[in-house]
């Protein structure tokens, strides 16, 4: 069995090549590129409001970096419900818990202890507001 080449092609189109549309000079016509997207702005770490503690003492929370003051609160607010009952104003023992994946630490009332929650690398915070 014998393969032969291909013929050679006589028939060459001379017609010049269009350009890359990159090669191309801008018009005037030509409507500017839409502007990137923005992505989604990162939660501000600050200062997202108060929540009452088991203890009775309010706390003024404090969201970390990628976390929204929305769930800072939530979050806060839930260890709180949670640990009722097991911390009263006068404690000097912290108390911790593990609410929806978060491990709070609420620190001893009786020192002003504030909260503390943690998961992954995203922290919450809660600072007893002084008594005025």
């Amino acid at each position: 069995m014998s393969v032969s080449p291909p013929a050679p092609v006589s028939n060459v189109s001379s017609a010049p090549v269009p350009p890359i549309p990159s090669q191309t000079a801008p018009s005037s016509s030509a409507a500017p590129n839409p502007a990137p997207k923005p992505k989604p702005a990162e939660p501000v770490q600050g200062s997202c409001g108060t929540v009452t503690a088991a203890s009775g003492l309010t706390l003024q929370v404090l969201n970390g970096p990628g976390v929204s003051c929305a769930d800072a609160t939530g979050i806060v607010g839930s260890f709180h419900k949670a640990i009722a009952g097991r911390q009263s104003a006068g404690s000097d023992e912290p108390v911790s818990e593990t609410v929806d994946g978060w491990l709070c630490v609420s620190g001893a009332p009786a020192a002003q202890g504030g909260t503390s929650c943690s998961k992954g690398d995203h922290n919450v915070f809660a600072a007893v507001v002084p008594v005025e």
